[in-house]
């Protein structure tokens, strides 16, 4: 498997964490939500890196369901307690709120995120790894490389403009999670 075969996985990850994000959303609050990553482009990069750690750290585990499951619930809920801490320090707010839901420790993880999460890590394993894969795998060889750098590269530049904005004030909208769940 080629570099650029697991960067367009990568981002094929990504732009479903961010679809399932949108829908999860829009089904709660009864509304269309867009944009739940961090650009403005249509990616989750930590389901992308999530897919990742899954791949490196639990598929010794892939054949049993139950430490799968667990496994897979402890991961998660723990890179979105990373994560939400690394957006606190940087930007002095995190971009969800679990805070209505029971069981929840500061908004930042939850009890009922963490079960699906579980769920989730087997239907990685069961179905979605490979379905990625194949799908990327379509990408014509020698067009593959051009597809993943330009992913890169979009990435990469909305990312550094989003910091940009985010550091200097400049946002249109709120930085709050009430300006990150664009709801229509």
């Amino acid at each position: 498997m080629s570099i650029y075969h697991q960067i367009n996985c990568f981002f094929l990850f990504s732009f479903l964490g961010y679809l399932l994000e949108c829908s999860v959303l829009s089904f709660e609050n009864r509304r269309i939500v867009y944009n739940r990553g961090f650009g403005h482009g249509p990616f989750c990069i930590i389901y992308g890196f999530g897919a990742t750690g899954a791949m490196i750290l639990l598929k010794p585990l892939m054949n049993d369901p139950i430490l799968l499951y667990f496994a897979s619930m402890a991961m998660a809920t723990f890179m979105e307690l990373v994560t939400a801490n690394m957006m606190i320090r940087l930007f002095g707010s995190f971009w969800w709120d679990y805070s209505r839901k029971p069981f929840n420790y500061k908004g930042i993880i939850c009890l009922e995120s963490s079960i699906a999460w579980g769920f989730l890590g087997i239907f990685y394993f069961r179905y979605l790894r490979g379905f990625v894969n194949q799908t990327a795998g379509m990408i014509p060889e020698g067009l593959d490389r051009l597809v993943a750098m330009s992913l890169v590269i979009f990435y990469a530049v909305d990312f550094i403009y989003t910091m940009r904005l985010q550091f200097k004030g400049e946002c249109e909208e709120d930085t709050s999670l009430v300006g990150r769940l664009k709801v229509y």
